[in-house]
This record gives structure tokens, C-alpha cells and sequence, in this order.
């Protein structure tokens, strides 16, 4: 590799340090000092790594098809090298990358280098569909379907094609074609079997077997019936299909027997689970049973296991059991203690976890459990649980939204002393009296909104810690999602219910000339005032974000008011930066202790 790409990923490197949680728990003050510092570092090394890509990479992207072989070459080995051990440190980057050879390759017509990153392409934008499928979006679905379905369509060239190595890109592509129908309703169920029912019709003909005998076709094969298994989320989500039933029962069967016939014969519990929830779909097992299998695996595993196979028990075992109550209202009471047990479990799980070890996987399983969350009227609350849980992960995140929490209270106070009619309409309430007499209500409300607005930015927090470089476009419409996410975490339970559009809204402009998403419309939100509060607040500590501070700690308090003043009207609602115009001498009271309060309530939390 050149020498800047090495320096490149030696930084990307130090970036995903500098954003790691904290060992132990640091003393309030020192800690924004300290995170004031990594800031800096972060900026520099930022700045430096898109100086490199300016200079070095992106011109040589701009005009891909004039490059040499050995410049090709080149990429071919930078964009490997970012896939460390499984783990993109620069998904964005991986795929323009890909796709820059993707052209070259077309132009030059390299056919064994347009499949293998035909493929690499595709599997580049698959990652970064499972990031945005936590949020129920599909924006890369079809082109992921495009990139697989043309190096797979080389299998009608296969005999022409002598590199191995190629030929089996065209078998991998050809079964990953199920990848790109993410969907749990029967459709996408149908055309994801529908995609493995034809590789499997190819990697068992032993046609293909002797044209290339140095491929690994068992491993081909094993894979392909484990994906197939997944199809489960469908049937779990209530489609009663008899094909995708018996064909995942195949599945199920054949990687048990798989993994059975190996030395030590131990089966991982993912597979266990996949075999045992086949049954229940297809009548062979009830779900009682069921649910008491789950149980027993759950019970017997190590509540401090670490391990990938601790992880799938103590982290996505709960959020299965709780999918599976809802497909009985007698079960979903009577396993109420149970469930309660493994969420503070899980509470308590989540909070030792080393913070090195919150991979994409666990990230996934985390957030399966908020979305299939079973809130009991006098159980444990998922507004609580989420908080609970999300401090864990993002201290920094929570003392921001702690803060704004703050600022939200005394705006609200302020509003129904001097401008009370600003609030009409708030919960219901219409007229000055009545939203005097509910100011605890009112206070709670736009408390707990601003704690709970940014909680679908978990979805997005790994691939947040490695971005060490100015953002791409596919980097900012995937960061964007983090709103679609909140809401759909948001919407689950009563308890959160009420603040879907404060997590949907805070980013959209209030004259609607700009922000994001689209799909907020001041017209359905029927707390639009209270979204216009929360939204002000947010946008104040954010810019007054402590890593911005000067030496002497104290926050710019000054030139974010000026900054609010100018966006009065357009991004922020004109009364509520009037009114935090107007607090500024309290403002500047509560800051002298505000930013180190808020960490410790974050410590606190973390403390348990």
C-alpha cells in the first residue's frame, strides 16, 4: 500500500479510540476537560486524513478509467486492508472504492475484476443496508440486488471463465442475492427463498463440482441453509406460508446434522434455535415448549459470558422470547416474571459489557430487544430501560440530551410566566389556567422528549466511531436515519409513545425550508409546540457542545445565542429563541455547573 494509505488507516484507527467510553468513572470536571482535548485530536486527525484523500485518492477516482494496473491494484489492497478482521473501519470509503473499480473494470472490460467487485461492491452497500434496516429503511436493497444479480449472471459464461477464484465470486454472489430481501413480510420471504432455491440447484449439481473441484462447495452449500433459516423472522412475524415453513425446517435440519457431524459435535445455540423454532412453525412443537426450551438455554448460560455464543443468549434469547409472547395473550402474561427477569438482566449485562466488544452484531441484538420490548403496566418501564441502556453506550450522548433536558424545564417555567400562549394547545390543554396547573406535566413532558430524542442514534453509534475523515454523501444520509430509528424505537410502548415526534421532528427546519425527514409534518404532531421547545433546547447545548470550549472550560454561550438569533424563524421557531434570548442571564447560571451535572447523572446511571 502507499504511504498515506497506511497513515490513513493507522488513523482511523486512533479515531475509533479516541471515541471509545471511558474506563471506569471519571471525575465530572476532569472528564469534560479531558474530552475537550480528544476533540481536538479527533479534529486533526480528521482534517489530516481528508487533506490525504483529497490529494492522493480522490483525483485518481475522478478519472478511474486513465489509471494503471498498478494503481488498481493498489485500491484492490487499500479497500481489503479497511476490512479488518470482518470490521469495516471505513464503510463509505470501501464502497467508493469498489465502485470506482467497477468502472475501470466495465470500461477495460476486465471481466474478472468487474465480478470480484461486482460482489465486493455489493457487499459493501449489504453492511451498510443492515446499519439502516435498525431505522426500516431499504434505500440499498435494489442496487445491492443489481450488483449481485450481474456477477451472478456470469454463470451463463462459466465455462469460458478459467480463474477459480472468479467462478467462485459468481456462486457467492448468486446465493447473496438473498440478502438484498430484508423484509419480514411474505413477499420479500418468498423471493429471498425463491434466490437460494436456485443457487442451491447449482452449488449440489455435480456438473459444477467437476468443472471446479478446488471450490469449496460444502461450505457453499452450509451457508446457504443457514441463510435460508433466517427466513424465521418472517414466520415469526405472523406469515403462515407452508413453503417457507418446510423450506426453512429443511434448512434447520441440515445445518443441525452439519454442525453434529463435526468433532465435539457441539451445535452453536443460534443453529439450536433455528431448528427449534422450525418446529414450532410447522406444528411439530407448541409453543409452550418452545418457550420453555428458551428458558433453559437462557437460564444455563453465564450471565457475564462475553463470548459470541454469551452474547446471542443474554442479548437476542430475550428479544425471541418476547417476539413469540405476542403470538399468545395467555403466554404473554403468565411469562411476565420471566421476561421481567431477563430485562434487568440484560440491564445489567449490557452495563459490564467492554466497551471493544459492542460490535454491529451486538448492536443489532441490543436494539432487537428495545424494538421487541414488552412493556407490562406495572413491570419495567422501556422509557427507563432505554435510558438505562443508552447512557451505557454513549455517555457523552446522554449528558448533551441531560442538558437540554434542563434548559427545556426552565423555558417551560419562563413561557408560563411571561408568555403562556406559546404553549396553547400542549397536551391537550387550551387555555392559561389549565396549563399553569399542569406544569409539572408540561415540564415532565419536554424532559423526558429531550432525554429520549436522539435515542435511534444508537442504530448508527459504531459506524459513527469510525469516521475519521469529512463526511460522503452516503456517510450523511445514513447518519440521517438515526431520526427514522428513534421514532420506530420510540413508538413501541405507551411509555415512549409520546415523544415518537420529538425524535422524528428535531432536526426539521420550522418554516420547513430545509432539515430532515421529510416525513415530519408540523400538521400531525399534535405537541408541535413542545417539538418547537424541545428542538430550540437541543440545538442550543449542541451549539455550546462542550468540546468546543476555550482553555478556561467556560462555554460560548454568547456566540450560540447569536447563532440562534440569526435562525429565528427559518430553522428554530421565532418564540422559543426569543424566550431563551430573553433567559440568558439564568442560562449563563445554570452553565457554571450544568455541563459537570450532567456527566455525573450520566456516571450515576452507569453506576447502577
Amino acid at each position: 500500500m502507499r504511504e498515506y494509505q497506511e497513515k490513513y488507516l493507522k488513523n482511523l484507527r486512533r479515531v475509533y479510540e479516541l471515541n471509545a467510553i471511558p474506563a471506569g468513572l471519571p471525575d465530572p470536571r476532569e472528564y469534560a476537560s479531558e474530552r475537550a482535548l480528544r476533540f481536538r485530536e479527533l479534529q486533526k486527525l480528521k482534517e489530516e486524513n481528508t487533506a490525504m484523500l483529497r490529494r492522493e485518492l480522490f483525483p485518481l477516482l475522478d478519472n478511474i478509467i486513465t489509471a494503471l494496473p498498478g494503481e488498481i491494484q493498489n485500491l484492490e489492497e487499500f479497500a481489503a486492508s479497511m476490512n479488518d478482521r470482518g470490521m469495516y473501519l471505513d464503510l463509505g470509503l470501501c464502497w467508493y472504492l469498489h465502485n470506482a473499480i467497477i468502472t475501470y473494470a466495465r470500461h477495460w472490460g476486465e471481466r474478472n475484476l468487474l465480478i470480484r467487485h461486482l460482489y465486493h461492491g455489493a457487499m459493501s452497500l449489504f453492511y451498510m443496508q443492515e446499519i439502516l434496516r435498525r431505522a426500516e429503511r431499504t434505500d440499498y436493497c435494489r442496487k445491492m440486488s443489481l450488483l449481485f444479480g450481474e456477477a451472478a449472471s456470469y454463470i451463463r459464461q462459466y465455462d469460458q471463465i478459467e480463474d477459480m477464484e472468479t467462478r467462485g465470486y459468481i456462486h457467492r454472489a448468486m446465493g447473496n442475492l438473498a440478502l438484498a430481501y430484508a423484509g419480514l413480510d411474505e413477499a420479500d420471504g418468498r423471493r429471498k427463498l425463491s434466490a437460494i432455491r436456485r443457487s442451491l440447484q447449482i452449488l449440489e449439481d455435480p456438473v459444477y463440482h467437476e468443472k471446479s473441484p478446488e471450490l469449496p462447495w460444502k461450505l457453499y452449500i452450509t451457508k446457504s441453509h443457514q441463510e435460508r433459516t433466517t427466513a424465521l423472522g418472517v414466520l415469526r412475524a405472523g406469515v403462515a406460508d407452508p413453503q417457507i415453513q418446510h423450506e426453512v425446517m429443511v434448512s434447520a435440519e441440515y445445518v443441525m446434522d452439519e454442525f453434529s457431524r463435526r468433532p465435539g459435535g457441539q451445535v452453536p445455540l443460534r443453529w439450536r434455535y433455528a431448528y427449534e423454532a422450525a418446529q414450532y412453525h410447522c406444528g411439530v412443537r407448541t409453543l409452550s415448549y418452545l418457550l420453555n426450551w428458551l428458558e433453559g438455554v437462557y437460564m444455563e448460560r453465564d450471565e457475564q459470558d462475553y463470548s459470541p455464543e454469551g452474547f446471542y443468549c443474554n442479548m437476542f434469547l430475550p428479544a425471541l422470547y418476547a417476539s413469540y409472547l405476542d403470538h399468545s395473550r395467555e403466554d404473554l402474561y403468565s411469562k411476565k416474571y420471566v421476561l421481567s427477569f431477563m430485562y434487568r438482566r440484560l440491564e445489567k449485562y449490557v452495563r459490564r459489557m467492554p466497551d471493544h466488544q459492542l460490535s454491529e452484531s451486538t448492536l443489532s441484538n441490543l436494539l432487537a430487544c428495545l424494538q421487541s420490548f414488552v412493556e407490562y403496566p406495572d413491570g419495567i418501564q422501556e422509557k427507563d430501560f432505554i435510558l438505562t441502556l443508552v447512557v451505557c453506550r454513549s455517555p457523552d450522548g446522554y449528558a448533551a440530551s441531560y442538558m437540554a433536558a434542563q434548559i427545556a424545564r426552565r423555558m417551560v417555567k419562563r413561557a408560563l410566566k411571561d408568555c403562556p400562549e406559546a404553549l396553547l394547545g400542549a397536551l391537550g390543554l387550551n387555555d392559561a389556567e389549565s396549563l399553569r396547573a399542569h406544569r409539572g406535566s408540561l415540564e415532565e413532558f419536554v424532559y423526558e422528549a429531550c432525554l429520549l430524542h436522539n435515542v435511534g442514534d444508537m442504530a448508527f453509534s459504531n459506524f459513527r466511531r469510525r469516521i475519521g475523515r469529512s463526511l460522503l454523501e452516503e456517510d450523511e444520509n445514513l447518519i440521517r436515519c438515526h431520526v427514522y430509528a428513534g421514532a420506530k424505537l420510540l413508538s413501541q410502548s405507551p411509555s415512549t409513545r409520546p415523544y415518537v415526534y420529538a425524535a422524528l421532528g428535531h432536526h426539521r427546519f420550522f418554516d420547513g425550508s430545509g432539515g430532515y425527514p421529510a416525513e415530519y409534518h408540523r400538521s400531525e404532531d399534535p405537541n408541535v409546540m413542545l417539538t418547537d421547545l424541545v428542538s430550540a433546547a437541543i440545538h442550543l447545548v449542541h451549539l455550546m457542545d462542550a468540546r468546543d470550549t476555550g482553555p478556561d472550560g467556560s462555554l460560548p454561550l454568547d456566540e450560540a445565542l447569536a447563532k440562534l438569533k440569526s435562525e429565528s424563524g427559518t430553522r428554530l421557531s421565532p418564540v422559543w429563541c426569543r424566550l431563551l434570548i430573553e433567559m440568558e442571564p439564568e442560562l449563563r447560571e445554570y452553565l457554571r455547573s450544568g455541563q459537570a451535572e450532567a456527566f455525573q447523572a450520566a456516571f450515576r446511571l452507569l453506576r447502577g
